[in-house]
């Protein structure tokens, strides 16, 4: 019997089920037991039977959904002839933070030394993190124009993410996500929150953009302002409440699509 999300596509074909709703992203669907999805699936279940099967990666980047074998996956799935299409009721899609977090991606955003920075703006190049979100909402238009090319009129839910904490913590190795590169810059610490809220911001707003194309398919679940600090487990991803916090963020949108 399943009774969570589906990371295994093994497990559909012992049950003999198929999935309602194909979950495609990054850490925030895979980061082991305490993921967001965990709470999405009790939240479409409490009524209904719905059925997640994942696809993505822990550190996925949305430009990863565009091309290649996360891209394969998805097309695989999404055929309502040899895929999974006929019986999707929706799609979620989890992607951005991965783009820009980590010095490979974050300092490039940044002005080389910030030190006399006295706002956020300050501390960025011309025309960032504008443009490296303008990349991201490429790959998401990428992926909501495939769902509706194979299984037209099927809702598209899309987050955006809460104000991460950039206080250096990681997990199991990894980290540097967001303080070590801005300190690489010189970003005053002092400065730095406000730093990562612009970043989560301006997602947010190309996000509402992105809706404006695909109007009644693109569902938004904006998740800011939900988490206090204590439910950010390190620089990227909430605790195991947190999460579950953020899943109760997107009840409006599950119900306005008939989900439950």
């Amino acid at each position: 019997m399943i009774t969570g999300p589906v990371w295994n596509e093994q497990e559909l074909s012992a049950e003999g089920v198929f999935p309602t709703v194909l979950a495609v992203g990054d850490s925030w669907f895979w980061y082991l037991k305490s993921n967001l999805l965990n709470g999405l699936h009790k939240i479409l279940n409490e009524g209904r039977e719905h059925i997640i099967l994942v696809r993505g990666a822990n550190g996925a980047e949305a430009r990863e959904y565009v091309t290649g074998l996360i891209r394969a996956q998805l097309e695989r799935d999404l055929n309502p002839v040899t895929g999974y299409g006929k019986a999707l009721k929706a799609v979620f899609v989890s992607g951005g933070g991965n783009d820009l977090a980590g010095p490979k991606d974050f300092v490039p955003l940044l002005r080389p030394d910030c030190s006399a920075a006295t706002s956020a703006t300050d501390c960025f190049k011309t025309n960032q993190p504008g443009d490296l979100f303008k990349e991201v909402i490429n790959a998401h238009t990428s992926t909501v124009s495939l769902v509706q090319s194979l299984i037209p009129g099927t809702p598209v839910f899309l987050h955006g993410y809460d104000y991460a904490n950039p206080n250096g913590l990681g997990f199991l190795g990894f980290g540097q996500w967001l303080q070590v590169p801005m300190d690489m810059c010189k970003v005053p610490r002092a400065l730095q929150q406000e730093v990562v809220n612009h970043c989560i911001n301006t997602y947010w707003t190309q996000l509402e953009e992105l809706q404006k194309s695909f109007p009644g398919v693109v569902r938004l679940v904006d998740q800011r302002g939900t988490l206090k600090p204590e439910d950010w487990a390190n620089e990227l991803h909430p605790t195991p409440a947190g999460f579950r916090r953020l899943a109760n963020r997107w009840k409006p949108e599950l119900k306005a699509a008939g989900l439950i």
